[in-house]
C-alpha cells in the first residue's frame, strides 16, 4: 500500500504551485473555472506536501496516529434512539444540508436539495462534478414549529436559468428593519460558488434576491455567518473540489482550509483565520463579539474573540473529539448545539455504498462552564444530549434547538428528511 502511494499522487494528482504566485489554479482544484490568489498561505503548501507524500510514506504513520481517535473506530458504539420524542417531518424527502431557527417567531428554515442528483449530477462540497450541464434548483423551506407546517418559499428577482444549489447559510436582522430577515446563502454555481443575499419579510413565503457576492477567496465555502447586512464571515473547508482530492486532504489531515471575512462597506476580503483542518460551520453570538468554528479535521470547537478591525483572535478549542458538522447558537441562553458523528469511516463506507455500515450520530450541547473547575482554566462544558446507532437518522450535518419550545431539528447532507425532538 504504501509503496503505491508515489505513483497514485505522480497520475492523479497535480501539484499546484503556492497561490501566493498564482491566479489561475482552477484545474489543480478539479475544476474549470479560476480560484483564488491568497496573500498568506499556510507554510505547508500543497507544493511542499505533495513532494514529500511522493518521496516517502514518513508521514503516515503520524496521520493514523491522528486519524484513529477522532474516526471513532474505537469508541464505544451508539445506543440505539428508542424514545418517543423524536419523528421525522413528513411531506420531506429532500437531503437538508442546514437548518436556523428564528426564535423569536419559532421558524425554522431549511436548505434542501435532492439526493439523487447531488451524488450522480452536481454538489461540490461532496465532489460531485460530472455534469457541467445540470441545472441545480433546490429548495429553502420555512417550517412554523408550533403549527408543524412546512412550506418552500418563492424566489424573487433571481432568474429562473441560474443555479440554486444550497449548502450552508446564515441569517441576519437588522435592528431598523423589524419584521425582515436578510439571508447570505451558499450557492455552489456551476461558474464558480457565491454567496447570495435575500431579503425575506416574516411570515412571507418569497425571498426576494439583492445581490451576489463574488470573490477569489470564495472558493469552497461551508458555511457563513453575516455580521451586518454587508459584513460576514464564510469557512472554505478544503483546498481541492474533486472527490479524491479531497479524501486525500481529509486523511493526510492537510490544514488547509480557513476563514475569510468580507465587507462590502469597505471593500475588504481577507483571510481572517488560516491552516485549518477542514473549517466546518460558523456561527457567532448574540452581539457578533465571538465567533465559533466547527473543526471537523481536528474534532474541535474553535472559539474566536472578534476584533474591531474584523481580526479574529483565537480564545479557546473546546475538544469535542468527533468530527463536528455545523455549528448553532441558541440567542436566548448562549447554547451551542454541534451536530457530529460518531464513527467517521462508517460515514465513509456508507457514502460510498456500504449499506451495512450505518453511521452512528449525536449531537452535543456547548455551554459556559459553571461548575468549580471552572478555576481550573476550563471555561465551557460539553454535554451529549442526543445519539442514535444510525437507526432513526444517520450521516448528521445540523442541529438546531429552539430553548423557547424545546424543541430541536436535526439535518443530513446524505439522508433524507429532518428529524423533530421534543427536548425535556
Amino acid at each position: 500500500m504504501c509503496a503505491t502511494i508515489p505513483t497514485l499522487l505522480a497520475t492523479q494528482i497535480k501539484i499546484p504551485t503556492p497561490l501566493k504566485t498564482v491566479k489561475r489554479l482552477g484545474a489543480d482544484r478539479g475544476e474549470p473555472q479560476p480560484t483564488p490568489t491568497q496573500k498568506n498561505y499556510p507554510v505547508e503548501t500543497p507544493r511542499r506536501m505533495f513532494k514529500v507524500a511522493a518521496t516517502s510514506c514518513s508521514a503516515m504513520p503520524a496521520a493514523v496516529q491522528y486519524f484513529v481517535p477522532l474516526s471513532g473506530y474505537y469508541r464505544e458504539p451508539a445506543q440505539k434512539y428508542t424514545g418517543e420524542k423524536c419523528r421525522k417531518l413528513e411531506g420531506l424527502d429532500e437531503l437538508c444540508e442546514d437548518i436556523k431557527i428564528h426564535h423569536m417567531t419559532g421558524l425554522a428554515y431549511l436548505t434542501c436539495g435532492d439526493k439523487q442528483s447531488r451524488l450522480t449530477q452536481w454538489f461540490p462540497p461532496l465532489g460531485v462534478l460530472q455534469n457541467y450541464s445540470y441545472h441545480s434548483r433546490d429548495t429553502f423551506y420555512v417550517y412554523n414549529i408550533e403549527t408543524d407546517k412546512l412550506t418552500p418559499l418563492t424566489l424573487k428577482n433571481f432568474a429562473d436559468e441560474e443555479d440554486f444549489s444550497l449548502h450552508g447559510f446564515g441569517m441576519y436582522e437588522d435592528p431598523t428593519e423589524p419584521g425582515y430577515i436578510y439571508f447570505f446563502l451558499i450557492n455552489h454555481r456551476r461558474s464558480g460558488s457565491v454567496i447570495e443575499l435575500f431579503k425575506h419579510k416574516i411570515n412571507s413565503f418569497e425571498l426576494h434576491h439583492l445581490k451576489t457576492f463574488k470573490h477569489d477567496l470564495i472558493y469552497n465555502p461551508n458555511n457563513v455567518a453575516p455580521v451586518s447586512k454587508d459584513e460576514f464571515y464564510l469557512t472554505n473547508d478544503l483546498y481541492y473540489r474533486s472527490y479524491w482530492k479531497k479524501q486525500f486532504e481529509l486523511l493526510t489531515r492537510r490544514r488547509w482550509g480557513n476563514v475569510v471575512f468580507h465587507s462590502s462597506k469597505t471593500n475588504i476580503t481577507e483571510i481572517v483565520a488560516d491552516s485549518l483542518n477542514y473549517a466546518n460551520g460558523i456561527a457567532t453570538n448574540w452581539d457578533y463579539s465571538r465567533v465559533f468554528v466547527g473543526a471537523l479535521g481536528t474534532g474541535e470547537l474553535l472559539i474566536y474573540e472578534r476584533k474591531p478591525d474584523n481580526k479574529l483572535k483565537l480564545l479557546e478549542a473546546v475538544q469535542v473529539e468527533h468530527p463536528i458538522d455545523n455549528v448553532n447558537v441558541d440567542p436566548v441562553t448562549g447554547e451551542i448545539y454541534l451536530a457530529v458523528s460518531n464513527n467517521i469511516v462508517h460515514v465513509f463506507l456508507y457514502i460510498n455504498g456500504g449499506k451495512d455500515a450505518k453511521p452512528a450520530i449525536s449531537v452535543f450541547k456547548v455551554s459556559n462552564n459553571t461548575g468549580e473547575n471552572r478555576f481550573y482554566g476550563i471555561n465551557y462544558e460539553k454535554k451529549k444530549i442526543f445519539e442514535d446507532d444510525g437507526t432513526l437518522f444517520s450521516c448528521i450535518s445540523v442541529a438546531a434547538g429552539d430553548s423557547v419550545r424545546k424543541v430541536m431539528l436535526l439535518g443530513s447532507f446524505f439522508t433524507p428528511g429532518v428529524i423533530r425532538c421534543e427536548l425535556e
